[in-house]
């Protein structure tokens, strides 16, 4: 693994015909070159509120990988999504759901934002989902992908980076909600989802995974046809789910895989917020 690095644009068409309606803006929007950056946005996406109070407090639920990225000097803006009716203290705001909202209504939501705010005027974005979060993100791309009705005609996301999402689903039977369902494993939702869906510019998937977690087990954490996965072995706070959102600086024990490339070995590395910011910085080999 490497040491860690610590307007509309009109391409062949006149300014004139985009304003004259010859061409839609984001149509003619260049696609932004794939590299490694520290100039990305981020957006960072929450999972369910299992107690279906439909809340969740962006501040002490993102700080630390927020320090993360402000420590490490990172250039773009990190930006935390809102989507419950009762979320506090974010940055963006996607929708204003419910506890029984669907999570294809979240998707399309995050996907229609990512449009407006970034592709329709020719940039790229980087996202970071932890639990449902990264299904979320995985319904965003799978819908532009699969041409889904009220879903943009495409975007550009370069990175994705998921924490303890269960691409293949969970058996937790403690929640009765629909995204509670859509995430049980072999619910229809999952089934047709896409595997590592792929933006107009290409997207990068990791996902970070612990053995550790009670409510999200490494294998399906790690599924999903990521190029690149980490697993932890015995992360603190994982029981409670919320360690991979917020463990850092910290040695841990770990192995990873980088296709096409065999798994590692445990070996001693990063904690998992380190591991995102610079999963996020590489286009693509890390």
């Amino acid at each position: 693994m490497r040491q860690r690095e610590t307007g509309l644009v009109v391409t062949g068409l006149t300014l004139a015909a985009v304003m004259l309606g010859a061409v839609a803006p984001a149509e003619a929007a260049k696609t932004p070159k794939r590299n490694d950056s520290k100039t990305e946005d981020v957006l960072l996406v929450h999972g369910i509120d299992w107690l279906g109070e439909a809340s969740f407090d962006c501040k002490s639920g993102w700080n630390n990988l927020k320090k993360e990225f402000k420590e490490h000097y990172w250039k773009g803006k990190v930006r935390s999504v809102a989507f419950y009716k009762k979320d506090k203290n974010c940055d963006l705001r996607i929708a204003k759901a419910g506890a029984n909202d669907s999570i294809e209504k979240l998707g399309k939501a995050l996907a229609n934002k990512i449009y407006s705010e970034y592709t329709s005027k020719g940039r790229s974005v980087d996202l970071v989902g932890h639990s449902m979060g990264g299904l979320v993100i995985r319904e965003a791309l799978s819908g532009v992908a699969k041409k889904k009705r009220g879903y943009p005609s495409k975007l550009f996301v370069e990175d994705v980076v998921t924490l303890g999402t269960p691409h293949e689903g969970t058996n937790s039977s403690l929640c009765l909600y629909t995204a509670c369902a859509q995430m049980r494993k072999k619910s229809g939702f999952l089934k047709q989802l896409q595997k590592n869906p792929q933006s107009a510019q290409g997207t990068d998937w990791t996902a970070i995974a612990s053995d550790s977690d009670e409510a999200v087990g490494e294998d399906t954490a790690t599924a999903g046809g990521v190029k690149h996965w980490v697993r932890y072995k015995n992360l603190p706070g994982a029981k409670d789910h919320s360690g991979l959102r917020t463990t850092r600086n910290k040695t841990l024990t770990l192995k990873w895989r980088n296709l096409p490339k065999a798994a590692t070995g445990w070996r001693q590395g990063d904690a998992p917020l380190e591991m995102t910011r610079s999963a996020l910085y590489w286009h693509s080999k890390w």
